[in-house]
Parts: C-alpha cells; structure tokens; sequence
C-alpha cells in the first residue's frame, strides 16, 4: 500500500512540474493576469487564444484580427507543409508590435486549418528588471531580443522566425520560412 502511495504521489510531483515540449518548460497556470510596474494588466507566462480574446486584450486583438485580409494566394504553397509544424511565440500584450501581428498569426492558422494546438506563446513581462523575460526564463535559450518573436519548428528543429514585423508580409515570410 505504501508503494502504490509513493507512486501516486510521484506521478503527481511531476505532473503538477509542468511538462516539456520540444524544449520548453511549460509550467501553469495560462493567462495569468497581473499588474505591471506601470500598473496596467498585463498577460504573463504560458498563454493562448482565449486569454487574448478575453478583457482589455479582447479589443486589440479582435480589432486586429478583423481586419486583417489575409493574402491566399501567398498562402498556396504553405499548406502542404504544415505537417509536424509547430509555432512558438513571445510576446508582450504590453507590446504594438505583438497586438498586430499575433492576430495576424491566428487569422492565417484559422484560413489554413491550423490548431491552436500547435500554437504556443508565452507572454514576457515589461518590468525593466524583468524585461521581455518569462516568469519561469521561458524565453531562455531562444535568443529573444525582440517581440514579437515567432518561431516556426518542425520536430523541435527551428525552420525561421518572424522578429518584430514582417520583412514583406506575414504570408510571404511564413512561405519563405517553410520553403527551406
């Protein structure tokens, strides 16, 4: 009895650890609201779609994803190469940058039939001590300098990333990306 008890225990510690996927640690909660040092809410940590549609995040992104017309004839060339595809994202709910192109990035995953599955971001925070980092350094060995960054893998493997803004649209540099 007191080994099905350690067992059970054990399976829990590491469940309640978080997981790792392809080189990242992905701990709890998602969408983790806080206030920022500017005493404005920011989202931080592991996050997806639904924290993003919800509260003040809500008008930015939808305004955004609205009104994007995404380009599908730049698109034909991607959607047979989205097998094994995975995106990571940081970015700052903070950020002008990450308010335009993460819904950009979620319109064109939604034309192509793309889950959210296969999508994971983690939001950085602000705090000039804590710059554009993750609340566990998720953004650790991944070089982010700038946000948004998007990073587009196949089998843990890095194909490209999208930094910033885009170099000639977001569809063009996703079908430069996955044409390596």
């Amino acid at each position: 009895m007191k080994s099905i008890f350690i067992v059970v225990l054990s399976i829990i510690m590491v469940a309640c650890a978080g997981t790792k996927k392809q080189g990242m640690t992905i701990a709890s909660p998602v969408n983790k609201e806080v206030m920022s040092h500017e005493n404005e809410p920011i989202l931080l940590g592991r996050i997806n779609r639904e924290g993003l549609t919800r509260g003040t995040y809500a008008n930015w992104f939808n305004t955004e994803y609205n009104n994007y017309r995404v380009d599908e004839k730049a698109l034909e060339p991607v959607k047979s190469k989205l097998k094994g595809l995975t995106v990571l994202v940081f970015m700052g709910t903070w950020c002008e940058d990450s308010q335009r192109e993460v819904p950009r990035l979620f319109k064109i995953a939604d034309y192509l039939g793309f889950k959210d599955k296969n999508i994971q971001i983690v939001s950085l925070d602000n705090h000039p001590d804590r710059y554009k980092q993750g609340p566990n350094r998720e953004e650790q060995g991944y070089n982010i300098q700038l946000v948004p960054t998007i990073i587009f893998q196949r089998d843990g493997k890095e194909l490209g990333r999208i930094v910033e803004y885009t170099q000639v649209s977001f569809e063009a540099d996703m079908a430069a990306i996955l044409a390596k």
